[in-house]
């Protein structure tokens, strides 16, 4: 009733919009109907047959090929930054208008998603990969080729490249190519839905695509070895891409929906202040244009408002998160739209106009094929994350075994890995103690801090000792060899910041500086590494699908990919022990205590 309330306040205040009164329902693709999985591959082939058109505006002239040409321009920029979720949202609604306008596709219906964190453990095994939809997860082609399905070799032609940005010189050049990694594990919806726990969208942001990298674990994992869709720039050129970016939509609309505030909360960097849309600053803005697309933030923000009008079905995957303190949400809140427009008769179709073209900075050319590559050039700054780490010993039996009657069905609780972690948690990011901090302790000093902290003007430096600059979070400290020092009031850590670097923002995890003309640079706390511990109860090297209630590793992400990204190695390495050892509590619990969308016995389990 209150909610309600809010929004008639809001609609009467002309902040929300009645405008979307019959929103189109984006599905999961395991809950269509064989005739609308046909539907949706014969609209896939129509719009793929069209021929470029060179402009993103009107989605009823757009084809394939123009879907992949612009993410590939613009890869740069709608990549590892505020603008991440919002340019893939824009991207999404043209394309499902495009495909409605070939005519295979019904006007009421949105475009579908494949919910892989519900079947993370046997992914590959989806008729998404039959001959009949969109072809082998795997490649028996010496060129990596897919051989089966709507866009075989043979049958589909991959966009033309002119930046060079596939990077592929031998062999098949026009063929679609996928290699999948068959038998490596996805991320668990157990475990993804930790990410929805964030209170604003910075903290959301940083979570998701630093830490949790549920987004590149969809495209390397299922793209595989030299395949497009593990490719940052062109992997819209592989069907699977607009069916993984439905998922990653999903994700932040529930993120969204769980408070009326979420919903309008747009913050954080753009990639830099060259960004085309930026107006000459990096920081993030709902008023800004999103790359490619004719929308500004603000008209991405509701999938049910004046320009979007859709929302996502329920699925397997859809844990329910922990509950979320929701920020007041005020009038403020919801930004009127402002009154930018373009000019009809501007030709540069990959920006709104007033804009200038800025070419993209040199950068290293990283093959993007494995979990080892630069995926996404950089990485979000990390907001820091709430935990504790407290592992209790699973309900196994002494013998390990489980009895399938024992075992909760599909409609039993599911276990979320960690409910209370993004609550209360202290690990070695969260401070250098020799002895970490306690639950308590560490909750009293957390409090409800901002996720971002931007820092003001270095102070002097002074000859004989340090000059420090307070601020009610952390303190900045030049020192005599012109290094600064940031100590935070709360958390029992500094982070050191090398002479001649110029600090952009502190955030409660790292700081982001730069040489004058340089790039972008994050500095982090010394931390120790958390080591794995084994769990005695839990079974070791479980391989997927071999127990109905176990779950695998996912493959951990290497020093070479975190540093690549601008992320901490140690952090990386710490993340993934923990991932291992909640995955252990899991699985020595034998399905007692619950069971994970994935385990199984909710598939019509056999031993492989």
């Amino acid at each position: 009733m209150i909610m309600q309330t809010l929004l008639a306040v809001a609609a009467a205040a002309g902040l929300v919009s009645a405008a979307c009164s019959n929103p189109r329902i984006r599905m999961e693709w395991h809950d269509m109907s064989p005739d609308q999985k046909a539907a949706y591959v014969r609209a896939t082939v129509a719009l793929a047959n069209r021929p470029l058109s060179g402009q993103y505006d009107d989605p009823t002239r757009m084809a394939w090929h123009d879907f992949v040409q612009t993410h590939s321009r613009n890869a740069y920029w709608a990549h590892g930054n505020a603008q991440f979720y919002p340019y893939h949202r824009a991207m999404m609604w043209q394309f499902e208008n495009a495909l409605i306008s070939t005519g295979e596709w019904p006007s009421s219906m949105g475009v579908p998603y494949f919910d892989w964190s519900a079947m993370s453990q046997n992914w590959w095994t989806s008729d998404i990969f039959s001959d009949q939809y969109f072809g082998s997860a795997t490649s028996k082609d010496k060129d990596g080729c897919v051989l089966t399905g709507a866009f075989a070799k043979g049958k589909y032609k991959v966009a033309d490249d002119p930046e060079g940005s596939r990077g592929i010189t031998t062999g098949d050049l026009t063929c679609l190519r996928r290699n999948a990694r068959s038998g490596a594990v996805l991320p668990d919806a157990t475990e993804i839905t930790r990410g929805l726990a964030p209170n604003t969208y910075t903290e959301f942001t940083g979570y998701n695509l630093d830490n949790g990298n549920y987004h590149a674990s969809g495209h390397v994992t299922i793209g595989g070895d030299g395949g497009d869709l593990s490719n940052p720039s062109i992997s819209p050129n592989d069907p699977l891409f607009f069916l993984h970016h439905g998922f990653v939509d999903k994700y932040w609309w529930r993120w969204q929906q769980q408070c009326q505030a979420f919903k309008f909360d747009y913050e954080g960097r753009l990639k830099s202040a060259d960004d085309p849309m930026s107006h000459g600053s990096d920081q993030a803005s709902k008023d800004l244009y999103v790359n490619s697309y004719p929308f500004i933030v603000a008209d991405l923000l509701e999938s049910e408002g004046d320009t979007l009008c859709y929302r996502y079905s329920q699925s397997k995957g859809d844990v329910t998160p922990q509950a979320v303190s929701c920020p007041a949400f005020t009038t403020t809140s919801a930004v009127p739209k402002p009154t930018t427009s373009r000019d009809p008769s501007d030709t540069n179709t990959d920006r709104p106009t007033g804009t200038s073209r800025t070419s993209a900075p040199v950068r290293p050319t990283v093959a993007a094929n494995s979990l080892d590559d630069n995926w996404l050039n950089v990485a979000l700054v990390r907001m820091i994350e709430k935990k504790k780490v407290v592992w209790k010993v699973g309900g196994a039996s002494d013998d390990g075994q489980v009895s399938l009657q024992d075992i909760p069905t599909a409609g039993g609780d599911i276990v979320v890995f960690g409910r209370d972690e993004l609550e209360s948690f202290s690990d070695a990011e969260t401070t250098t103690d020799a002895e970490p901090a306690t639950e308590t302790e560490f909750a009293s000093r957390t409090g409800t801090a901002t996720g971002t902290l931007t820092a003001t003007a270095t102070a002097t430096a002074v000859a004989t000792e340090p000059a420090a600059k307070p601020n009610h979070l952390y303190v900045e400290t030049r020192n005599e060899d012109n290094s600064t020092t940031i100590s935070y009031t709360n958390f029992h850590k500094t982070i050191e910041v090398p002479a001649e670097y110029e600090i952009v923002a502190v955030y409660l995890s790292s700081v982001t500086a730069q040489l004058p003309g340089g790039p972008l640079k994050r500095f982090f706390p010394v931390m120790p590494v958390i080591e794995y511990v084994p769990n005695p109860d839990a079974p070791q090297e479980v391989v997927a699908g071999s127990h109905p209630c176990h779950l695998a590793y996912p493959d951990p992400i290497t020093c070479e990919y975190a540093e690549a990204m601008n992320m901490s190695c140690d952090m990386v390495t710490s993340k993934h022990a923990l991932l291992k050892m909640r995955i252990d509590e899991f699985n020595a619990a034998n399905c007692q205590n619950g069971t994970s969308p994935s385990s199984l016995v909710n598939h019509g389990w056999s031993a492989m």
